[in-house]
């Protein structure tokens, strides 16, 4: 069940002019319905879903490398929520996922409710894990957000020391499977290994996260919900609870779901992820 893996294709799609980079995961028969179309966070590559993808062997999962990340074009600019919405549309419709359930983790998860608020009949359901379900504007001045959100990028000498400054981050959650996660994530730089995202970029998208307003994406949402939250986190722990209260208010069905974990709940809790992903399922099956 929770053995390798591995993608079972990937492949590369054109829109406007950017090529986008996704993996596919396929099971050995039938895939149960819906699909799921997987989309990473920021700083981070389609990879991130490999320890999810080993545990839903029963459905088709796609995840997304998003542009300036992974092995996808990284434009100069074009980082607006509704470009990176149509970004994951492209993909649902090109490779015929049928309205799947759009999953997003933290930056993912503004772009997966993006999606499901978009008038369409595109998706099934929407799960956000650990993304932001509250206004940032409400609560900081965007001078103080970003230079809080914008800590210098890293530059590695090697793999091995990429690899060594994710192992101290996960602690007990880092395991040798997620060395190809980190490879993934890197591009040669001289003698460095540094991320495929630049700070230009990580600005661009930072301010579009600060102006997201959830509560009007959620509102428009007309498909079941799952909100994970991590738990672990204490000093978010009062804005992402003034989050999951808002949420219900105006979703009363939302399934919201608090982890024992770190942000990185997919790699530190894929098997409760992968259970809560397809109770979600099947909550679209009755829908």
């Amino acid at each position: 069940m929770t053995g390798t893996r591995e993608p079972a294709d990937e492949g590369y799609l054109d829109r406007e002019g950017v090529r986008l980079h996704w993996l596919e995961w396929t099971p050995s028969g039938t895939p149960e319905l819906p699909a799921f179309l997987l989309l990473h966070g920021l700083s981070s590559n389609a990879r991130y879903w490999e320890r999810v993808a080993r545990r839903m062997t029963n459905r088709r999962l796609v995840a997304l490398d998003q542009r300036s990340h992974g092995l996808s074009d990284a434009p100069s600019t074009g980082y607006g929520l509704d470009v990176l919405a149509a970004d994951a549309g492209h993909v649902i419709r090109k490779l015929g996922l049928d309205r799947p359930v759009v999953v997003g983790h933290s930056w993912g998860g503004t772009v997966a409710l993006e999606v499901g608020a978009t008038p369409s009949e595109l998706v099934s359901g929407v799960a956000v894990m650990d993304g932001p379900i509250a206004s940032m504007s409400e609560r900081i001045t965007w001078e103080d957000a970003s230079r809080m959100m914008q800590p210098p990028l890293p530059r590695y000498r090697s793999f091995e020391e990429a690899f060594e400054a994710s192992r101290l981050m996960l602690g007990e959650a880092w395991g040798e499977d997620l060395q190809a996660f980190v490879k993934a994530g890197l591009r040669r730089d001289g003698d460095f290994w540094v991320l495929t995202l630049t700070a230009p970029v990580r600005l661009q998208i930072l301010e579009q996260l600060y102006r997201f307003r959830p509560e009007v994406a959620l509102a428009a949402i007309d498909a079941p919900l799952l909100v994970g939250l991590a738990g672990a986190d204490a000093g978010m722990r009062a804005w992402k609870e003034e989050g999951a209260r808002r949420t219900q208010e105006i979703r009363a069905d939302a399934d919201i779901r608090w982890y024992e974990s770190r942000h990185d709940i997919p790699l530190i809790r894929p098997d409760e992820v992968a259970r809560d992903l397809e109770s979600l399922a099947q909550r679209t099956v009755k829908v």
